[in-house]
């Protein structure tokens, strides 16, 4: 349960692949998103393919749609099959072909790992797995959980609010900051 790192890239670019939490709920909240405070605070080229309501099926179908180019990409994947209707079974199956898409020569994948609901450890094992199986970069759920455990972090204990997105875009810099550490002069 090591928080993983990442080698050094040679360009300043990351694609982001996630649901609501990365995405926003919509409707009136009009908060900047975590990926594009990451991108300005940094300077980075951020490819945000998230999407409300995303699934690892849907997110895959939505992925291929798109030409990553990225040599980072971070997934924030999970919570709608966990809360929805996808087995523990069909997650595994949906998110192996999402990594495996995802996991190509050098791109380095690091993924967040799934807070679990009490009797729901399988999708957590799973998830592990299928990490595992594609060399993908698991990052612990302590880490997830540190941002929206905050009182005013979430919305609604999941979505997060304009300072969640904030406290989530310094803690994933803090997770890829490595990949982007060794451009001279841009570092922060």
């Amino acid at each position: 349960h090591v928080t993983p790192s990442l080698q050094p890239t040679p360009a300043r670019t990351i694609t982001i692949i996630g649901d609501s939490v990365t995405a926003g709920v919509g409707g009136g909240d009009a908060s900047e998103r975590w990926p594009s405070i990451l991108a300005r605070e940094h300077e980075l080229q951020v490819q945000d393919i998230s999407h409300m309501g995303e699934t690892a099926a849907s997110a895959l179908k939505r992925v291929k749609s798109h030409s990553i180019e990225s040599s980072v990409v971070l997934v924030e994947i999970g919570g709608n099959d966990l809360l929805g209707t996808t087995t523990s079974s069909q997650f595994g199956q949906d998110l192996d072909a999402l990594l495996a898409h995802l996991a190509v020569k050098d791109t380095q994948v690091m993924m967040f790992e799934l807070p679990l609901p009490p009797f729901d450890h399988e999708y957590g094992r799973v998830q592990r797995a299928v990490s595992a199986k594609h060399h993908v970069k698991l990052v612990p759920k302590r880490v997830f959980l540190s941002v929206i455990a905050g009182s005013d972090s979430t919305l609604d204990s999941i979505h997060l609010s304009a300072l969640g997105h904030k406290l989530m875009a310094d803690c994933v810099w803090r997770l890829v900051q490595s990949a982007f550490d060794s451009h001279l002069g841009t570092s922060r």
